[in-house]
């Protein structure tokens, strides 16, 4: 099993077949922590705040409709098999019921947010389902209930695991069962849920973000509201995460922390620009290329994000977000370099060990054949799901 941000764990091996599993492997190896791929081991960066900022939430969560559409999958499911083995089948003709659907109420669907539709319009079934992707959010959000004694909501591969315990015989006699509840005061589904057509949408109703809200308020598990739930309620949709009207929303803790965040994301975007740069250069040795995108965004990327960068507290980072003791010293390395302000090949060393002991014979720094077919944005910081987190808010608030 492999845990990401998908959920914990991720996906459970032996449900898939063998064609599944190199399927879901490529997937999840494309997965990244903030919308980039992370050469440069940033991620644990990410996750730390971006989980405790924002509990629950991944950077794969494009409709926030999704986990109601889990949830009513789960409760169809257990009240037409209870107390049989999971029907894993089953799960997968919902899903795709309700998919479909999806696709014929919207104009376009790329960019639609609706999971596995390019699988689905091509007559395959995603590897990667929806309801693996938005479990994690129904667990951390406490929508999904304890169960078999455990302080904690089961991962999906649990409760599937789980699922023939979920009836239990109360009266032989009688032949009475009792059937575990998945969901406490769950919103129902919309009317004609179970049909195989007419409309379904990703708005939410009044009474699903009253829900989402309530839950919120009581996510990861903290003595008071996560920052999550502070800014919705509080109508806070800045367009970046360093607005003042995020901090004034914020604790001490959480404004400490913000602080912390923004000088890593800065730290990281150099990083990656720099990164970038460094191969840019070497594949326009390689093929007779002039290509200077890279490089030259670099200069203004440094002076943008030197300062803050500069800032950094690494001891504070490293107890904030338990990062390991090489990315500790890549982050030194990166700090001295732009401290001394020293020319780009006097990291090249650096970047290429860094990316080569995450990557090994794949890290383009050191493998030529990668490089032929390299493309790469501009370099960002670090966003922490902000922007994810924002439409997630406002999705709410509109519903209101």
């Amino acid at each position: 099993m492999l845990e990401s941000e998908l959920g914990e764990p991720a996906i459970g091996w032996f449900m898939l077949s063998e064609a599944d599993r190199s399927a879901a492997n490529k997937f999840l190896a494309e997965i990244i922590s903030d919308g980039t791929r992370d050469e440069l081991g940033f991620a644990p960066i990410h996750f730390a705040f971006a989980d405790r900022f924002f509990p629950g939430t991944s950077v794969q969560h494009a409709q926030l409709r999704y986990v109601f559409f889990v949830a009513w999958t789960y409760q169809e499911l257990l009240q037409s098999t209870p107390g049989e083995r999971f029907p894993r089948d089953r799960l997968r003709e919902v899903e795709e019921r309700y998919s479909r659907r999806l696709m014929k109420s919207v104009e376009q669907l790329s960019n639609s947010g609706i999971s596995g539709w390019m699988k689905y319009r091509a007559e395959e079934r995603p590897v990667v389902r929806a309801s693996t992707i938005y479990w994690t959010a129904l667990r951390s959000w406490r929508m999904a209930n304890t169960l078999g004694g455990s302080t904690e909501p089961p991962t999906e591969v649990q409760l599937q695991s789980m699922w023939p315990r979920l009836q239990t015989q109360v009266d032989s006699e009688e032949r009475q069962t009792s059937v575990a509840a998945l969901f406490d005061d769950l919103p129902p589904p919309p009317p004609g849920w179970r049909n195989k057509t007419g409309q379904l949408e990703f708005a939410l109703r009044t009474t699903e973000a009253e829900y989402l809200r309530l839950r919120w308020k009581a996510a990861g598990g903290g003595v008071e509201p996560p920052l999550l739930s502070k800014l919705t309620e509080e109508g806070v949709t800045a367009n970046s995460l360093w607005a003042p009207e995020v901090r004034a929303v914020a604790n001490q803790s959480e404004r400490d922390a913000l602080v912390l965040a923004e000088q890593a994301a800065s730290l990281a975007c150099i990083a990656r620009a720099i990164h970038s740069a460094l191969i840019e250069i070497k594949r326009n040795d390689e093929r007779g290329l002039a290509d200077s995108r890279h490089q030259s965004a670099l200069p203004e990327l440094i002076d943008e994000h030197r300062d803050a960068a500069l800032r950094l507290d690494v001891d504070a980072l490293k107890r904030a977000t338990a990062i390991d003791r090489r990315l500790v010293c890549f982050i030194g390395a990166v700090l001295e370099w732009l401290r001394e302000r020293q020319p780009l090949d006097a990291i090249s060393k650096v970047m290429g060990t860094r990316e080569h002991e995450l990557k090994g014979g794949r890290a383009y720094l050191v493998s030529e054949k990668r490089r032929v077919d390299w493309r790469k944005s501009i370099a960002v910081p670090l966003d922490y799901r902000w922007p994810t987190v924002r439409t997630m808010i406002n999705r709410v608030l509109e519903a209101a």
